[in-house]
């Protein structure tokens, strides 16, 4: 029973955490002021602090955020974290001085030991990019074992996707198909991006290293690859190649954002990337639903492209510009992605077999049609040679007689004109000289005429 009874708890929690945003203040205090305010002075009783009922979330209202955070007592250690993975300048200071951040972890996190009577911390955060400050207060236990079901999600989600990038590779090795390939760089894109909001380069590089400037250039990778694979993909290459500029032109826009944004950490440039990005994308989308009654194929496109991408105008824009809509929790991108994976993986493998059948159907074309004109070449060189004769006789050229001898088969203009590789205009002028030449009327006379012609020299 006890051992069932967890199972039940670990599956709830795992449930919690996959689909839902929870930020835990429980019974403590929290409240905070939009300054930067020097450490020896945030414990001032002038500073007029405003009490926070749910985490900031105010786009571009962004910089420093001092927060005040008042413990109630507990005989269990506790961790107060920031599960955003923008924010990496983090700072915590309690009464015997500024708390170390635990390390390695995915968020920036600090311990608190356990209290017999009520304590106060200071929590200061310098937001970047946007202001977007979602705070957890939790025991040390809930807290690790919600960190090892994360990683588990992690490990779930990285499993498949491995999964699908061999699956996609050995593909494109037996088939050939360039699809596959660009199809493995958009979902090692998208992946990496994933793991960046989920803070595994965090954990694995450290909160301070290279975080705040990663998301630009990974978001870049994945838009560049998913152009590819889109072209690729639906053949836009031709059909649609006024949309296809226009989607690659706002993609470079935002690129050239991106190194912009390298050097000048302006947020409203950062916010232009996200916006380009997105366009660009919506721009691709677009080209699925035009082709959505021309193509099966691109049913499967606007299907598998168009969750993430709604889930990524919520994800990026919406906070941007402090608007809240649906605030998506990670996990369901983590879930909404892999579904994507595998409808574009059976979109790939349907498209490669329909194709695999219409070569053959192809294929199969050009044989008959080499052994029935094998068949007809055949039974012209069977007849004496006559040539010499009739340009003697009718002063016909080689190409009327290649002509004459077709049509002493009973092939139409059409037929005659693909042997001959020449147009049926071209036919019906040859045969238009032949019966002048022969004085008759009609292709059946000219038939006739030739039959009884080489039958007449054979003897």
């Amino acid at each position: 029973m006890i051992n069932r009874t967890l199972t039940m708890k670990y599956i709830l929690t795992f449930i919690t955490l996959l689909f839902l945003q929870t930020t835990f203040f429980a019974a403590n205090k929290i409240s905070y002021i939009h300054k930067d305010i020097a450490v020896d002075s945030i414990s001032s009783s002038t500073i007029n602090w405003q009490e926070l009922n749910e985490p900031i979330y105010r786009g571009f209202d962004n910089g420093v955020y001092w927060f005040k955070i008042k413990l109630e007592p507990s005989t269990n250690d506790r961790v107060i974290s920031i599960p955003e993975s923008h924010i990496s300048r983090a700072s915590l200071y309690g009464s015997n001085g500024a708390v170390k951040m635990l390390e390695p972890t995915r968020y920036a996190a600090f311990p608190i030991p356990d209290s017999e009577k009520s304590t106060i911390y200071y929590l200061r955060v310098n937001c970047l990019l946007e202001a977007r400050i979602p705070i957890e207060i939790k025991e040390s236990k809930s807290y690790y074992n919600d960190e090892l079901i994360e990683y588990t999600i992690t490990g779930i989600y990285l499993g498949i996707v491995l999964a699908i990038i061999l699956f996609s590779l050995f593909s494109y090795y037996s088939f050939g198909n360039r699809t596959y390939l660009l199809y493995v760089f958009m979902v090692i894109g998208m992946s990496a991006n994933a793991f960046y909001k989920d803070g595994v380069t965090a954990y694995l590089f450290g909160i301070n290293s290279i975080h705040e400037v990663l998301e630009g250039p990974l978001n870049s990778i994945v838009v560049i690859a998913a152009i590819f694979f889109t072209v690729s993909y639906l053949g836009i290459e031709h059909q649609l190649k006024k949309l296809k500029i226009f989607g690659v032109a706002v993609a470079i826009i935002a690129v050239i954002a991106n190194v912009v944004y390298q050097f000048t950490g302006s947020f409203a440039v950062f916010t232009m990337i996200h916006l380009g990005h997105l366009l660009s994308l919506t721009i691709f989308l677009s080209a699925g639903v035009i082709l959505w009654n021309k193509s099966f194929y691109a049913r499967f496109f606007v299907l598998a492209y168009g969750f993430p991408l709604f889930f990524a105008y919520d994800y990026y824009i919406s906070p941007h510009f402090g608007i809240k809509v649906l605030d998506l929790p990670l996990n369901l991108y983590k879930l909404g992605s892999i579904i994507e994976m595998i409808i574009f993986t059976y979109g790939i493998m349907y498209q490669a077999k329909q194709m695999n059948i219409e070569n053959k159907e192809i294929r199969q074309k050009l044989i008959d049609y080499t052994n029935n004109l094998k068949a007809q070449n055949k039974g012209l060189d069977q007849r004496p040679d006559t040539i010499n004769e009739l340009i003697e006789k009718f002063n016909f050229t080689l190409k009327e007689i290649e002509v004459l001898k077709v049509l002493s088969l009973n092939k139409t203009n059409k037929e005659i004109a693909e042997m001959q590789f020449i147009s049926e205009n071209t036919v019906k002028y040859h045969i238009k000289n032949i019966l002048k030449k022969l004085k008759v009327k009609s292709k059946e006379d000219a038939k006739y005429h030739y039959l009884n012609f080489e039958v007449d020299a054979s003897s």
